[in-house]
């Protein structure tokens, strides 16, 4: 075949159609089988000369490869042999038999300079080769050359054969695909076609190795469905098809030529295309020209991708080289190996954009940091979520080729195009396993951008793919990404331990920094490692003073101990004692200054936890039980540590004079005291008392109570005061709930001991009281005073009137309406007050499940309350009446049987609201 297309080479005139590579290379591969062809034709009948290079590797490495003359089946084949290498015969490899000189030792002189001027033409045909292709990379990249180069045989390959169109699907082994770079779009952006070696009129020639030709009408044909569809949406109309495969040497298919609609041998280029249309279809002679130009189309075909492969896997090689010796040199900062990792894979994959995603097991989540509004923000995302979700879940790769919309699980990718303006083609995602074969991390690589010079993505065009982007990650990718992902696995994890170091070294900083004893760690010299703030305030230092270094015994010294000895035992280890000592109540006298502190100082041994005789250093720390510590103590004793401590910080919460506060206040007493102590030695009822405050007063402080003061038996607590507290109602009626369920093991116990029990009421009251320091400058007391006080304390007593244990008022009542059982019990005035205020009987909380019984009560007793207040006496009388059917025993029933009585015989006045004024305190 003499090529007469100006996308093509001459081969009269000595140009190059086919690959070579150079006669000395260095060839970095990986794992994968490296394999370059170069052919040369003189013309199309005429004996092909193959060249072609194999390289074979296991490990990431260099070979130098020379150029050999040696015989071939009978021809002289120019072979780029792997010195030393030996490689087994099939397949498309050229096997050496015999060295160089084994070779010219047979030959004659006529002989001899036949063979040498052969191998000198063939060695100008490889170096112009070479020089070629060397441009035509260095100007445009392989890809393109393959493009044009694609489009060029399969315009001549219609000219030749008369064809309206034509298409050469190649084979994608990897993926079983036929493709084809066929008609540019309305913008001139390349269409690149794939579709299963299976499907469709080209599958069943790929499959067959057969040659089908569909005479006119093509749409006749049963297979003609899925073209008559293509040419409604492209608007043409298919006639006539021929489809023949392209096969290599051994009879494997390389590609596939279509041919649509044989066209007549003179036509008018105005007519219609059913006008020009020779209906006759393509002929048997047809077929035979395209045999006879096959092989040179196959030989530029295989030859070309072969050389393609080769290249794309030797830059791919230095590329991954490149990548993990700079992951090689990384620092151990876990942020920058992140973006080393992200860079340096988004450069070896050719890819647009790369993210890292690191395994959370604690969360199960993956989580990055990608730089968002220029800003590095950190994006966590369910285990499960996307793509790297699926890769995480699954640990195997997952590969989306170009166009990843049309797969369909592509939503998600979508939903974030659309907010981030973005547009996603194609995607690789890759796990990353740590030494342990841990999966810690998805490497996710979007978009492969093609080689050449294409215009930036614009998002105004989207959801339309950009010429640049549309391209497809393969398995050499996958297969160069896992290579450098174990790379990447490996920093990771030093970058994570190392980060995790970091982060207990902090950890142990900030816990000696917070501790408020002085804490000092020595090495098993005596010298000082570290010390916190505690200590070196203790010592009269500053913070920013220096003690590494120095020796502890020169820095403490204790009033009437001797450290020094004390720390020597410590040191020597040589019993249990020596290990742990203690030493209570000592007074330290400052290294600088004049400031003395009481301190408890503890002294133990740091030794190996399975060796108790190896002794590394020791560790002292010193408690300060000086002023604030006793203060601290003693205000324990009367409200919880955690209040402590905060009216420590905030001294003006209990200065001298008072504030106006919100707060609930509790009173607590013992039932017949006085009778119960007659028949008690004072040593049992101080006993009892004793028992019996404790587990009180630890109710109180459960619920962040304070303890006001002991009144006798009574107790008076206070929520709210001195700092404020949220919920106070809620707090204290939670208290009186666990006093109850306290009362009831007290008695237990009691009774065990063949002891009454006993018995208390609660009262209690939220309202707006004077809180404070109120006394004598010599002696003053913290405690509530005020009209909300004093209605608590009437609680308390009229809990006995009522027959119940716990009474609260309407104030206390309201905010904990939702959450307690209640029932009202009376509407009253206290003595001194003229405003009357409802009480209630606290039941017990809405989590705790109340007696039916006593939800009766509750019911007629309300009735009869209502009844009561609207004067009709006879029917609230039985409600109340109804209330003692069911408890006989129920003293407010009984009580107000008695007003009901009385007011029938003495009618209130006109204007009465329904209280009823207590007398008593």
């Amino acid at each position: 075949m003499n090529a007469t297309s100006p996308h093509l080479p001459d081969p009269s005139h000595g140009d190059i159609i086919d690959v070579a590579v150079h006669r000395e290379v260095e060839i970095v591969s990986t794992t994968q089988e490296v394999v370059g062809e170069v052919a040369t034709n003189k013309d199309a009948g005429s004996d092909r000369d193959i060249a072609k290079v194999s390289i074979h590797t296991e490990t990431i490495q260099t070979k130098t490869i020379h150029v050999e003359i040696v015989p071939h089946r009978g021809n002289h084949s120019l072979e780029l042999l792997e010195t030393g290498q030996n490689h087994p015969p099939g397949g498309s490899l050229v096997t050496s038999k015999g060295s160089f000189g084994a070779f010219l030792a047979p030959l004659t002189k006529d002989r001899f300079k036949e063979v040498v001027t052969d191998v000198e033409q063939k060695l100008q045909v490889v170096h112009q080769t070479l020089s070629m292709l060397d441009n035509l990379l260095d100007a445009q990249g392989f890809d393109a050359i393959l493009e044009e180069m694609l489009r060029s045989i399969t315009l001549k390959t219609s000219e030749l054969l008369n064809a309206d169109r034509a298409t050469i699907y190649l084979l994608d082994e990897d993926k079983n695909e036929l493709w084809a770079i066929v008609a540019k779009d309305e913008k001139g952006n390349n269409l690149e076609l794939r579709l299963p070696a299976t499907v469709g009129i080209a599958g069943e020639v790929a499959t067959k190795l057969e040659v089908v030709n569909i005479p006119y009408d093509f749409y006749d044909d049963h297979r003609s469905e899925a073209a008559r569809k293509f040419d409604e949406k492209n608007h043409y109309r298919t006639y006539t098809m021929l489809a023949m495969p392209l096969l290599d040497e051994s009879g494997k298919l390389v590609a596939v030529v279509q041919l649509i609609n044989k066209l007549k041998q003179d036509l008018d280029p105005q007519a219609s295309l059913d006008e020009k249309i020779d209906r006759n279809g393509f002929t048997h002679k047809d077929e035979t020209v395209f045999e006879e130009f096959a092989p040179s189309i196959r030989l530029i075909i295989e030859s070309s991708r072969s050389f393609y492969k080769a290249t794309q896997q030797q830059r791919a090689a230095s590329a991954l080289m490149k990548a993990t010796k700079s992951l090689s040199q990384s620092s151990l900062d876990l942020q920058e190996t992140l973006n080393k990792v992200m860079d340096e894979a988004q450069e070896l994959m050719q890819a647009d954009r790369s993210t890292l995603w690191l395994v959370d097991r604690d969360r199960d989540q993956l989580w990055t940091k990608i730089p968002i509004n220029g800003v590095l923000q950190e994006l966590r995302i369910p285990m499960g979520a996307g793509f790297a979700g699926q890769v995480a879940t699954t640990g195997e790769p997952v590969i989306i080729p170009f166009d990843l919309y049309d797969d369909p699980n592509s939503q998600t990718s979508k939903d974030t195009d659309k907010r981030t303006g973005y547009r996603t083609c194609s995607i690789l995602c890759m796990p990353v396993f740590n030494a342990d074969s841990e999966l810690i991390g998805v490497t996710q690589l979007i978009n492969k951008k093609k080689q050449g010079d294409y215009p930036a993505y614009d998002p105004i065009h989207y959801p339309e793919a950009p010429d640049c982007w549309r391209a497809s990650f393969n398995r050499n990718d996958q297969e160069f990404m896992q290579a450098f992902n174990i790379q990447a696995g490996v920093a990771l994890q030093n970058a994570k331990l190392f980060e995790t170091v970091k982060q207990q070294e902090q950890m142990q900083r900030d816990i000696l920094r917070s501790l408020s004893n002085g804490v000092i760690s020595t090495d098993k010299k005596g010298n000082i490692i570290a010390a916190n703030e505690s200590a070196k305030k203790l010592l009269g230092l500053k913070e920013s003073d220096s003690l590494e270094g120095k020796a502890v015994s020169d820095l403490i010294k204790i009033d009437k101990g001797d450290f020094t000895k004390w720390f020597d035992l410590g040191l020597a280890a040589k019993d249990e004692k020596s290990r742990q000592q203690y030493y209570p109540d000592q007074l330290l006298h400052p290294y600088q200054g004049e400031e003395q502190h009481s301190i408890n100082i503890s002294i133990n041994t740091i030794a190996d936890a399975k060796d108790d005789t190896m002794v590394s250093g020791a560790l002292v720390v010193m408690e300060d039980i000086s002023d604030e510590k006793r203060l601290k103590s003693t205000m324990y004793r009367y409200m919880t540590q955690e209040l402590a401590e905060q009216l420590l910080e905030n001294p003006d919460a209990a200065k001298m004079g008072g504030d106006r506060k919100d707060v609930t206040v509790l009173f607590s007493d013992i039932r017949s005291y006085t009778t119960l102590t007659e028949s008690l030695e004072a040593e049992a009822v101080v006993e009892m008392l004793n028992k019996y405050f404790e587990s009180m007063v630890d109710a109180v402080f459960q619920h962040k109570g304070t303890l006001d003061k002991y009144i006798g038996d009574a107790i008076m607590a206070v929520f709210g005061s001195p700092l404020p507290l949220d919920d106070h109602a809620w707090m204290a009626v939670q208290t009186a709930i666990e006093m109850r369920r306290r009362l009831t093991l007290f008695n237990a116990d009691r009774v065990a001991d063949n002891q009454p029990p006993i018995k208390i009421g609660i009262g209690i009251n939220s309202d707006s009281v004077i809180s404070g320091n109120i006394g004598s400058s010599k002696r003053m007391e913290f405690t509530a005073i005020g009209d909300g006080v004093n209605l608590g304390a009437r609680l308390e007593s009229a809990s006995k009137q009522y027959g119940t244990d716990i009474v609260i008022s309407e104030n206390t009542f309201k905010p904990c309406a939702d959450r307690i059982w209640t029932r009202e019990l009376d509407f009253i005035k206290v003595k001194g007050k003229n405003r009357p205020v409802a009480v209630y009987e606290l039941v017990g909380l809405q989590s705790e499940t109340v007696p039916d019984a006593k939800k009766r009560i509750i019911d007629h007793y309300g009735k009869g309350l209502q009844h009561y207040r609207d004067r009709k006496f006879p029917l609230a009388m039985g409600e109340f009446g109804m209330v003692l059917e069911i408890d006989k025993e129920d003293k407010s029933a009984t009580l107000h049987l008695d007003r009901c009585q009385y007011w029938l015989k003495n009618p209130p006045a006109d204007d009465w609201d329904g209280s009823w004024i207590m007398t008593e305190k």
